[in-house]
């Protein structure tokens, strides 16, 4: 997996390519708790270019989530595939995570 970031001001988009499964998960996880840390407040994680997540994927992305919460800001999934979008909405999580088509979308909602 490889994430390749853009950073405006305390908003992060990261772009993740690849599966987000197993250990590749943890990576994507402590890649966003260096951002927050360093003062982004919130993530925009497009996923656009990831063909499968596991339940380990799902769960880091519940606590990235949280995480952004916890710094009064927000986290957004952009572009899941329709498999991606049917893993969510399967196990619920469509209504815990902010979806939204495109990165531009999900920029917009943050104004």
């Amino acid at each position: 997996m490889n994430l390749k970031w853009e950073d405006h001001g305390v908003t992060c988009v990261v772009e993740v390519e690849g599966e987000l499964v197993g250990q590749a998960s943890d990576a994507l996880h402590r890649a966003c708790q260096e951002r927050l840390a360093e003062g982004a407040r919130n993530l925009v994680i497009d996923v656009s270019n990831t063909p499968l997540v596991d339940s380990q994927g799902l769960e880091i992305l519940l606590g990235i989530s949280e995480s952004t919460i916890n710094a009064n800001g927000r986290c957004s999934l952009v572009a899941p595939d329709p498999v991606f979008m049917s893993i969510l909405e399967l196990t619920g999580l469509q209504d815990r995570l902010e979806v939204h088509e495109s990165v531009t979308v999900a920029a917009r909602t943050y104004r």
